[in-house]
């Protein structure tokens, strides 16, 4: 549990210093506060959001075919690298699911910097109109 705490607090400060960075760059431009807010709580969802998704696919073993084959070539190629055993591509998803993490930290966070960015752009519109 301690873990998935940990994670979740790095998604949401890596969220953070995107939308920090973006909004920073927005001002810089001259646009108004909330629009600057609103570019950079949607530049954060878009990256954790994206990351996440990846990390959800990978996690059900879309890439796996791909890193086997990747593995393979690398093994026939360079035989000195490995450590002599030839694994299938069974084992080789096996091993590869017992080191995964989830993707729901990343998924939350980018929700969240989602929700933020619709909030910011409502309060924005509602504004001018």
């Amino acid at each position: 549990m301690r873990e998935k705490g940990r994670e979740l607090a790095v998604s949401f400060a890596t969220g953070a210093l995107v939308a920090a960075a973006v909004y920073r760059l927005s001002a810089g431009r001259g646009y108004p506060l909330l629009h600057s807010l609103c570019d950079g709580f949607f530049v954060a969802a878009v990256l954790l959001l994206g990351v996440g998704g990846l990390r959800a696919l990978r996690n059900r073993g879309a890439f796996d075919v791909a890193g086997y084959g990747i593995s393979s070539a690398v093994r026939v190629t360079f035989p000195f690298l490995g450590n002599g055993e030839r694994e299938d591509i069974m084992e080789y998803r096996r091993r590869k699911a017992e080191k995964r993490r989830s993707a729901g930290g990343l998924l939350l966070a980018g929700a969240v910097y989602l929700v933020l960015s619709l909030i910011t752009l409502g309060v924005y519109y509602g504004g001018r109109g």
